[in-house]
């Protein structure tokens, strides 16, 4: 009797030492781990940029507000020129993170903080690129993510001839700084751009000429702004009064086309369309 009152005791104990186990020491499993998340630019910034920059801030919450240490230098945030980025994250909480690329280009955006990304002063915008995503629990695998541009881009387009020896300048307003969080653009700065137009140029309704040989980009919001372009142009030295085509939209990853003929010296009907086919100048 005694004896089997031994197994008892030795089986219960047993059973108690595991429920122990399963109670208290289930959790003893470190639930962080690192995770690899590989970014990269939509249409390629890496085949066409040199020196590519790429940014990251981790958050906590979608509202961004709270700061994610997730990196080996304690901080939510990162700057390589790969696109690979390593963080050590508790798998039991989500993440957000916010995300900037563009050509190293220290001297035309500042990124300190990607809730106001911000146009150097002087300096025009370069194609850049922007984005979110959010990294759910339990996230063991590597995770990849495309970015979209943060500017538009814009074309000036003739329909009939200048004559050689001319330029045009366009003046506007644009925006200055880019929020990665909300996808707007923000602020107002005034800009000029002068093209000169040594040949001359000469274009129809159906095949016009584009003006602007270097790309006019924009910072721009996902859910687009508009703008007033006043156009001065000029033969010799000597400028022919300005006109205007007013409310131009600018949009994200959209190349805008303003079509006429760039004289104030005959009348003419300008055209404005917006294209998302990024290498596409005409409709």
């Amino acid at each position: 009797m005694k004896r089997y009152l031994y197994i008892v005791c030795a089986m219960l104990m047993g059973i108690f030492s595991s429920c122990s186990k399963s109670e208290i020491g289930g959790n003893d499993a470190d639930p962080t781990g690192t995770v690899v998340l590989k970014v990269t630019a939509d249409e390629g910034i890496q085949t066409r940029i040199a020196d590519e920059r790429y940014v990251i801030e981790v958050y906590t919450d979608d509202t961004y507000a709270t700061a994610a240490n997730v990196f080996t230098n304690g901080t939510n945030r990162a700057v390589n020129y790969t696109g690979e980025f390593q963080m050590v994250l508790d798998r039991t909480k989500e993440y957000y993170c916010l995300l900037w690329a563009d050509g190293n280009a220290l001297d035309v955006y500042k990124v300190d903080n990607l809730k106001a990304v911000t146009l150097q002063e002087g300096k025009k915008p370069v194609e850049a690129w922007h984005g979110t995503l959010k990294i759910e629990k339990g996230t063991t695998a590597t995770l990849t993510t495309k970015l979209k541009r943060a500017v538009s881009k814009l074309s000036l387009l003739e329909t009939g001839t200048i004559l050689p020896n001319s330029s045009l300048a366009v003046a506007f307003n644009q925006p200055n700084v880019f929020n990665v969080a909300t996808t707007a653009a923000s602020g107002t700065i005034a800009r000029t751009e002068t093209i000169s137009l040594g040949l001359g140029a000469t274009g129809t309704k159906d095949a016009p000429a584009k003006l602007n040989n270097s790309d006019i980009f924009v910072l721009s919001s996902v859910a687009g702004n508009v703008t007033d372009l006043t156009f001065t142009m000029s033969m010799n030295g000597t400028s022919e009064p300005s006109f205007s085509v007013t409310n131009v939209p600018l949009q994200t990853n959209y190349n805008t086309n303003v079509k006429g003929h760039y004289t104030s010296l005959t009348s003419s009907t300008f055209t404005v369309t917006c294209d998302d086919q990024w290498t596409v100048y005409d409709e």
